[in-house]
C-alpha cells in the first residue's frame, strides 16, 4: 500500500509539473498500475482537488476576476494530472477499462466522507448560481472532472473539449 502512495503521488508530481505531458519512462512507470491503482489514483486525484475547491471557495468569498482565476487554474491543473491517467486506461484491454471504471465509480461513493465535497457542490454551487452563474457552472464542472480520466465519457458527454484536447 505504502508502494502505491508513493507511485500515485510521484505520478501526481510528475504530470503537475509537465502539464499532462508524459516521457517514456513516465508512460513505462504508469502502464504498470492495474485497474484497481488506476482507480485508487483518479480517486485521490479527485478527492484532493475537492479539499483545494473547499480551500477556494467553501467560505464562499466574494466572486471576482481572481477567485474565478484560481479556480480556473485549479481545474487546468487536475485536468493536466488526470489526462495520463486516461491515456494509460485508453491503452488497457477493454475488460480493464470496465473494471477500472466499474472500481472508481464504487470509489466515488465515498467522496461524501470529504466534507469539502458538500460545501463545495452543494453549499458554494447553489450561492454562486444567484451571483457569478459562471462561477457557480465552473465549480459544478468539478463533479464530473473524472472524465478526463475516462476519454469516451469526456467524448460524449462534452465533444468539444475531447476535440479541444485531440482525443477524437
Amino acid at each position: 500500500m505504502k508502494q502505491l502512495i508513493i507511485t500515485v503521488a510521484l505520478m501526481v508530481f510528475f504530470a503537475g509539473c509537465n502539464n499532462g505531458q508524459t516521457n517514456k519512462n513516465q508512460e513505462k512507470k504508469m502502464k504498470k498500475l492495474n485497474s484497481l491503482e488506476w482507480a485508487e489514483a483518479v480517486y485521490a486525484i479527485y478527492n484532493d482537488c475537492i479539499t483545494e475547491l473547499d480551500g477556494l471557495v467553501g467560505e464562499k468569498p466574494e466572486p471576482d476576476a481572481a477567485l474565478k482565476e484560481k479556480v480556473e487554474t485549479l481545474k487546468a491543473s487536475v485536468i493536466s494530472r488526470l489526462l495520463p491517467l486516461g491515456a494509460m486506461r485508453a491503452e488497457m484491454p477493454e475488460s480493464d477499462q470496465k473494471s477500472a471504471s466499474a472500481q472508481l465509480g464504487s470509489k466515488m461513493i465515498g467522496i461524501s466522507k470529504n466534507p469539502g465535497w458538500g460545501r463545495t457542490q452543494n453549499d458554494a454551487r447553489i450561492h454562486y448560481a444567484k451571483s457569478d452563474p459562471g462561477l457557480a457552472a465552473l465549480i459544478a464542472s468539478f463533479n464530473i472532472i473524472t472524465q478526463y480520466a475516462q476519454y469516451e465519457l469526456l467524448k460524449k458527454q462534452e465533444p468539444a473539449e475531447a476535440e479541444r484536447l485531440g482525443l477524437n
